[in-house]
């Protein structure tokens, strides 16, 4: 995404203008720029003129390099705008030039082309020494056209500039119109890059090492040599890789604290769970507990002969103030012992909430209307008439009777 490509390119990088004098000697200056932000900051400016081995051992080996070639060996011409240049349009330029011997540049500004040239040998030879040295050049021009990507930033008055002898003529458009070079020529004006002063001799380096750093975002004019593509290619390639895998090493970061956040909420809210759980399951047995010991409980006091609370006294009294005149009662059993058979073993066991009652009438009808008496006592659950017949022990005609109430 285009967004993206600037976290994808370099922060910092280094342009080299090299000057060939006219005697052949060299004149070096290097330009270092680092982005932050939107913002390009020019961090050193240094000029060493000398031998080109013992001037190579002072560049930073750490930062790509972006080269300008000027001076004795380049030659420049302008042209009608041309978006190929081949053998012939190039005769139709330099004529009688054999194209294989040369490196050529095309730079298109506007309807005109700036044909810029130079001998193989020279870059060949210049590339194996920066090479040997472990610098990677990533951009190589030839001629003062990268300055055109930084035109506007300069403080130019009129429509013409002149620094370190390169004269440039522009449109409004801040198109070429015309280049020329007049060795020594300044600039009749300290050249400013927005509010920052720069001395003329580094505009080039600047420039070249400002083309490197907006790469991405810029039409770069640079010279077709196979080397430096090369490197260029292999550059992008290694950034992209080291910005993608930075990208899947974050995202899987992520993942895994999102892992780490949901597996805590989660392993936290189980936690709950499980205690209520086990309050739960606590709770459940302490009343399965209660359950047994209230059973149980039951269970003796039934033995016992527990009479639900209700006292002897007030039963006995309830079932007098009921008893017909025609009725005698001759036993009154409150929770009436029975013998229970458990396999071989026998035991007498208190048959609680029951009263056992026998007795004697001489009216039938009056244990009937006793019967119904009793069912609507409010304490009374059931009345059962359990026997009735003749009494065996006197001769006159009263019968006995056997009552189960349930209370």
């Amino acid at each position: 995404m285009k967004f993206l490509e600037k976290y994808q390119w370099l922060n910092s990088c280094t342009g080299v203008e090299l000057h060939i004098l006219p005697d052949g000697a060299y004149d070096w200056r290097v330009c270092s720029v680092s982005l932050a932000g939107n913002s390009l900051n020019i961090d050193s400016k240094t000029e060493v003129p000398g031998d080109t081995a013992a001037v190579l051992k002072k560049f930073p080996k750490d930062k790509p390099l972006a080269l300008t070639i000027t001076g004795k060996g380049v030659l420049i011409r302008k042209a009608p705008a041309m978006e190929e240049i081949g053998e012939n349009q190039l005769n139709q330029v330099f004529p009688n030039l054999e194209a294989d011997q040369f490196y050529i540049q095309n730079f298109i500004s506007g309807g005109q082309s700036f044909v810029s040239i130079i001998r193989r040998e020279i870059i060949d030879g210049l590339m194996d020494v920066l090479s040997a040295e472990g610098l990677n050049i990533l951009l190589l021009t030839i001629g003062p056209f990268t300055a055109s990507h930084i035109l506007k930033q300069l403080n130019t008055y009129g429509q013409e500039i002149c620094f370190d002898g390169h004269e440039v003529q522009y449109n409004k458009e801040w198109e070429w119109t015309e280049y020329r070079y007049a060795a020594g020529k300044k600039s009749e004006f300290p050249l400013k890059i927005d509010l920052e002063s720069i001395p003329e001799q580094y505009l080039l380096a600047y420039a070249a090492a400002f083309q490197l750093a907006l790469y991405p975002r810029l039409a770069a004019v640079s010279l077709p040599v196979g080397q430096a593509e090369n490197n260029l290619y292999e550059f992008q390639q290694k950034q992209q890789f080291q910005f993608r895998a930075g990208c899947i090493l974050a995202v899987f970061f992520v993942v895994l604290l999102l892992n780490f956040l949901l597996f805590s909420y989660y392993n936290s809210a189980n936690e709950a769970l499980l205690s209520q759980v086990s309050q739960s399951s606590a709770g459940i047995e302490s009343l399965r507990n209660t359950e047994k010991e209230i059973a149980s409980n039951e269970k003796l006091l039934k033995e016992l002969g527990w009479s639900r609370g209700v006292r002897y006294a007030w039963i006995a009294d309830q079932l007098g103030q009921t008893v017909p005149a025609g009725l005698s009662l001759r036993e009154i059993a409150i929770n009436p012992l029975n013998t229970v058979e458990t396999g071989r073993q026998r035991r007498e066991v208190y048959d609680t909430g029951k009263i056992k009652i026998r007795g004697e009438a001489s009216d039938p009808g009056a244990v009937n209307n006793w019967l119904y008496l009793l069912k609507g006592k409010s304490w009374v659950k059931g009345v059962n008439l359990d026997s009735f017949s003749p009494s065996s022990s006197s001769g006159d005609n009263k019968q006995e009777f056997s009552i189960t109430i349930s209370y």
